[in-house]
């Protein structure tokens, strides 16, 4: 399997990248006013808190691309250990869509924090309001990758050396971010429970040796040479 050293440190890649996006969007973004307060009262906010700002955007852009780097090797492992190619190409595209749904909404978070600091009251409480519904991209991102990885395990009739229970697990994940009220849930619980899980399941099967279509190919005993007969 072709980078295979690397699956080895799945776990790390992404407990890393599930920290980084938690503190980017959890304790550096808390506190800012809501999608309904008044322009100059978010454009103030900013204004007094422009270095957790701008360490929010460097800490989630940090998790973006370790999830990028975790998702394209997992796409990798998919592909190998099932032979086929629609489902684990599914999930890196539906990688490349959620990275960009995050990055549409820290454009509007950069906006924002320039506008304020401009005091464009307008356009502060415009890109405020969007930011803070501007998660469809990143929800139908997180959908199509547990839903496609999902899908790959299950489906795999190769014997796939991951657990299947992982793959009903990232099915659920797909389910509740699809349900409307309850997506939130999926993003503040599905999803990062389901990296650091995967991470871990990779990992441990890859320092097992039982991760690959070898753990589960028959093994060939070569002929013993036999010593010629003399008379």
């Amino acid at each position: 399997m072709r980078d295979s050293s690397l699956n080895r440190w799945m776990w790390l890649i992404g407990l890393l990248a599930v920290v980084a996006l938690f503190v980017g969007f959890g304790p550096l973004s808390g506190g800012a006013p809501g999608e309904n307060a008044s322009g100059l009262s978010v454009a103030n906010w900013y204004n007094s808190h422009v270095g957790q700002s701008w360490a929010s955007i460097y800490l989630v852009a940090l998790g973006l691309v370790l999830t990028l780097v975790f998702v394209t090797q997992l796409h990798s492992i998919l592909r190998d250990i099932g032979g086929e190619q629609l489902w684990p190409n599914v999930t890196f595209a539906a990688a490349i869509i959620l990275v960009s749904g995050v990055v549409v909404a820290g454009s509007f978070q950069i906006t924002l924090i320039l506008a304020a600091h401009n005091h464009e009251y307008g356009i502060v409480k415009v890109a405020n309001f969007v930011g803070d519904n501007d998660e469809i991209l990143f929800l139908f991102g997180v959908f199509l990758l547990t839903l496609s990885t999902a899908l790959a395990i299950l489906l795999n009739r190769a014997g796939t050396p991951l657990p299947r229970t992982l793959g009903w697990y990232s099915l659920l994940v797909a389910v509740v971010s699809a349900a409307g009220p309850v997506s939130f849930f999926a993003i503040l619980f599905g999803l990062p429970i389901w990296i650091i899980a995967t991470g871990f399941v990779v990992a441990t099967k890859a320092r097992r040796g039982t991760l690959g279509p070898a753990a589960h190919a028959p093994r060939v005993h070569a002929p013993q040479a036999t010593q010629p007969v003399t008379g």
